[in-house]
């Protein structure tokens, strides 16, 4: 063992009293596992201290008190009964900041181990709360929601009842009594309630600061009449819901309109409530697998028109695009598009063309041209992807004779183009001087293949680059001159950051003159 020479200044181990801040606590918490952080509170007095509250902090189960059990099994004792774990809720649940509750199937001990969280008092300082429901414990969800009014910024509330199990008529289950106020809630999921027009101006005047509001198949008890008895798509009449709140037909503020709520999102059914949401920029739908009637949809693009008129922003996913082209129609303008389409709706989208700048067309999959036409016709376009398209190489040569719109906005593309062949992509991208997007799947299969060979890595990457040198040549004359006609063409997008042709994601470095000048000669 050799001396240390006399004056050297060795390092000072870090002391582990750095984890009694709470912020450089909560950075090594997120690279531990529940039972990990568990073990780390047993290991001394102030560890406990430091790790308990992250143990606690984020809890997910198929009923509440399972991962506890398992978690705090050392804290509680190997037999942790009702009375043990009510003590530890106690002592540790102050520290509960998100809870997600999905009861297990079939669980009996569910309903009773939600009334043992939800009616402890001091579960106070939830942040984040998701509850799936299967019935019985809506009094139980009221309660814990009423506690935590203050904290809480996301709620998730989503009912669950086989449709076999449904009573005739059922529609959703009767909204329980929310929060007079909840200042903090931002996000707000409600999915399979319904609830009267009072009960929801209600709910909208108790969270003042709501930026999202969800809804997913909500029945407006007061807008039957109006929806002409289409509620759940299994022949139910809303007539047949008997509410049970007090006081839900008491008077309504037809005035009201919530000022915060930026995003609505839709779930299998129109909700005609977009007088109240005049300050929303963002439409979303998803799940709608029915053709909407004509008349509903006629009402809830009159009012769109009438009420939304910052509405910018739509999203569509997964469902029946035949009611899409009305509702573009019905915007004042569109500025981001995202989901599924059709010809007619990409038609509707094109008569935005001066105001569009992000157009997600991944679904597209019509037998046309057309997605060059949004290159062409939208001068603010900055990001346009498209799915699986027909779109051929002479009609991409064609459209840049024409000339793009985007030429100086286009930001990211994702253009799928007909037999344009993974070697012929590498080749411009490689002009363009593009790196591919990091993979560690493709890395991880290069070296899965190098390993299964009698050759090193780098002897695979010579002659995987020499299998593509190969491959250039055999390219046609027509190929040829089509790389170099796009290449060319590219290199004058001066802001086009990012490329997709079919083979994954490539990002561009900054082009130096002398390849804008050598492609632009070719």
């Amino acid at each position: 063992m050799s001396a240390v020479p006399s004056g050297t200044t060795l390092p000072r181990p870090v002391s582990l009293k750095a984890l009694s801040i709470p912020e450089i606590a909560s950075l090594v918490g997120r690279h531990l596992s529940k039972s990990d952080l568990a073990s780390c509170a047993l290991v001394a007095h102030t560890w406990f201290h430091v790790f308990t509250p992250l143990v606690w902090k984020s809890i997910q189960a198929g009923h509440p008190t399972s991962s506890h059990r398992r978690d705090h099994n050392d804290h509680d004792g190997p037999h942790c009964d009702s009375s043990q774990h009510r003590l530890s809720l106690s002592k540790y649940g102050a520290f509960i900041r998100t809870l997600t509750i999905i009861p297990e199937t079939g669980n009996t001990s569910a309903i009773s181990d939600l009334d043992l969280i939800f009616e402890c008092p001091a579960v106070d300082s939830l942040v984040h709360l998701t509850v799936n429901l299967e019935g019985g414990a809506t009094g139980a969800v009221g309660s814990v929601v009423t506690r935590n009014q203050d904290t809480l910024r996301l709620l998730k509330l989503v009912f669950q009842l086989d449709k076999r199990q449904r009573p005739p008529g059922w529609l959703g289950e009767r909204m329980f009594e929310f929060p007079g106020a909840a200042p903090c809630l931002q996000s707000l999921f409600l999915e399979y309630w319904c609830m009267s027009k009072r009960e929801l101006v209600l709910i909208l005047k108790g969270c003042p600061n709501l930026k999202l509001l969800s809804f997913g198949n909500i029945t407006i008890l007061d807008q039957q009449d109006e929806t002409d008895g289409q509620a759940a798509g299994d022949g139910a009449s809303c007539s047949e819901a008997q509410p049970h709140n007090k006081d839900i037909n008491g008077e309504i503020d037809e005035d009201f309109q919530h000022q915060s709520i930026e995003m609505f999102r839709m779930c299998s059914r129109l909700c005609p409530i977009l007088e109240y949401l005049p300050k929303i920029k963002l439409l979303e739908f998803y799940r709608f697998d029915r053709q909407i009637k004509d008349e509903e949809l006629v009402r809830f693009c009159a009012s769109m028109r009438t009420h939304c008129l910052d509405l910018q922003d739509v999203w569509a996913y997964g469902f029946e695009c035949s009611m899409l082209p009305a509702i573009l129609d019905s915007l004042p303008r569109l500025v981001n598009f995202r989901g599924s389409s059709d010809l007619p709706t990409v038609l509707s989208m094109l008569d935005h063309a001066l105001t569009l700048e992000e157009a997600n067309l991944s679904d597209y999959t019509e037998r046309t041209f057309l997605p060059l036409q949004f290159l062409e016709s939208c001068p603010r376009l900055r990001t346009f992807w498209t799915g699986h398209s027909f779109t051929t190489m002479d009609e991409v040569q064609h459209s840049l004779r024409r000339g793009w719109a985007c030429q100086s906005t286009l930001e990211e593309l994702r253009l799928s183009i007909f037999k344009l062949t993974p070697v012929l992509i590498e080749a411009i991208m490689r002009e363009l001087n593009a790196e591919r997007d990091p993979d560690s799947r493709q890395q991880g299969a290069s070296r899965i293949r190098a390993a299964r060979g009698d050759m090193t890595l780098e002897e695979y990457e010579r002659q995987k680059e020499q299998q593509f040198q190969d491959a250039i040549q055999a390219l046609s004359p027509g190929q040829h001159v089509f790389r170099q006609q796009f290449t060319a063409f590219l290199v004058t997008l001066d802001k086009l950051e990012r490329l997709n042709f079919g083979t994954g994601w490539y990002s561009l470095k900054r082009r130096s003159s002398s390849l804008s000048s050598s492609s632009s000669s070719s």
